[in-house]
């Protein structure tokens, strides 16, 4: 009869629906499909610390029905930073029917229910993990598990208020004071130096024929490593308005210090370069995408020509297994990628 309190910290998961029926309502009409994952059970990833520091929550894995089909990729782990949004949902996807284990690190961890952009049982593949790329500690207690062989950023955040979700593929918000340094540079960099530390790359997944990275002294492979920039991160010029100059200053940081990682020979880093990223299933988005494709094609000199998220999201699959792609790459050179992938 003695009510017991739980302890300080600790709360019941929230109900969840049954899991094996998914509605999902897109424009007008609601279809019902069966969901082939296992019930999810929300469980802590706590990091490993040295005898005498508490352990500290660094990242939850949201689902469980990766655990089943863990090691079951021929290429290793890859890991997708912002899995959960717009372009990094096609990464995952295309990542895994190139024969990758697939872990994705995002602040919402759980991914939307969207059947457009988690087809084919991407959703129930994909090892999603809810965690603060902004640590350090988030990106390298996960590829401390070991078996990684890459890193993706696909982290972003194009306005830095909630107007994003407007802008933004997947309809993300961001954090309450999030800046684009946070967002774009400490992830990317956080990334980069956890995944040269401790990714273990294949034998053709780091350097190989073309790739001539610089003599840093090491031994290892270097680690490929794939940044999602901007098209206008090339500008030579200070951007029209403060918020793009924030956006680009951040972008332009990475890329200059994923350049000298490269030449030290610790990672092969390729940065992609889009400008507007598209898809057809979003037709809203295609005014923009035909002003962007004008511009272009009548030799604007600071307009590049659109990509679809599938061109994009296979360019960076590729980027990791070929064995030499790094540096800035533009459209052509995405799409050049896309279609040897």
């Amino acid at each position: 009869g003695t009510r017991v309190r739980p302890r300080a910290g600790l709360t019941s998961p929230p109900p969840r629906t049954n899991p094996r029926t998914l509605t999902i309502t897109h424009t007008t009409s609601t279809m019902t499909v069966a969901a082939l994952a296992k019930p999810r059970v929300l469980s802590e990833r706590v990091a490993k610390r040295p005898m005498g520091r508490a352990p500290r929550q660094l990242a939850l894995r949201v689902n469980d029905a990766a655990r089943d089909a863990s090691g079951s990729g021929t290429k290793g782990k890859l890991l997708v930073l912002g899995g959960t949004g717009f372009i990094g949902s096609k990464i995952c996807e295309r990542a895994l029917s190139s024969g990758y284990d697939v872990v994705s690190i995002s602040r919402r961890g759980d991914p939307p229910g969207d059947p457009h952009r988690y087809p084919d049982g991407v959703w129930n593949r994909v090892d999603w993990r809810k965690g603060d790329c902004v640590k350090p500690d988030t990106i390298a207690t996960v590829l401390g598990e070991g078996g990684f062989v890459a890193c993706i950023h696909a982290v972003g955040m194009l306005l830095a208020s909630d107007v994003n979700a407007l802008a933004s593929g997947s309809g993300s918000k961001p954090s309450p004071g999030a800046t684009y340094d946070d967002v774009t540079r400490v992830t990317a960099l956080n990334a980069a130096d956890a995944a040269a530390r401790l990714c273990e790359p294949n034998a053709g997944a780091g350097a190989g024929a073309g790739f001539e990275p610089g003599t840093g002294g090491t031994s290892k492979s270097p680690v490929p490593f794939v940044f999602v920039s901007a098209a206008e991160a090339r500008w030579t010029f200070k951007a029209p308005v403060a918020w793009l100059e924030d956006y680009l200053v951040a972008k332009r940081a990475v890329e200059a210090r994923l350049g000298e990682m490269t030449t030290a020979g610790v990672v092969r880093a390729a940065c992609l370069r889009p400008s507007l990223v598209y898809c057809f299933d979003k037709p809203a988005a295609m005014p923009a995408v035909g002003a962007f494709y004008l511009g272009n094609l009548i030799g604007l000199p600071f307009v590049d020509r659109p990509v679809t998220v599938d061109t994009l999201a296979s360019a960076a699959v590729r980027c990791v297994e070929d064995g030499k792609s790094a540096g800035a790459l533009d459209y052509r050179e995405m799409e050049r990628l896309a279609r040897e992938l």
